[in-house]
């Protein structure tokens, strides 16, 4: 989230003096599922406009980590014998 940020804010012109990102997680574990929800707060300069601070803040919900976080994500594991 935070180098997408500093990278739209670097095409864009941007200057961003401060940059502040935490994240934190939450998960309900069910009998055999379990759901987690992040919060993001993201803590920009003052000084940039209304317009700068939209975009830099769309690019942070739009970045593609987001992208693969979203909907359902299962993981399959495979345990194979060597040779």
């Amino acid at each position: 989230m935070a180098l997408t940020m500093a990278a739209v804010a670097a095409h864009k012109g941007i200057a961003i003096g401060r940059l502040a990102i935490s994240v934190e997680s939450h998960t309900k574990l069910a009998e055999r599922s379990a759901a987690t929800h992040f919060t993001s707060r993201v803590e920009l300069d003052k000084g940039l406009t209304a317009r700068e601070r939209r975009i830099l803040f769309n690019s942070a919900r739009l970045c593609e980590v987001h992208k693969m976080l979203r909907g359902e994500i299962t993981f399959e594991e495979i345990l194979t014998e060597g040779e």
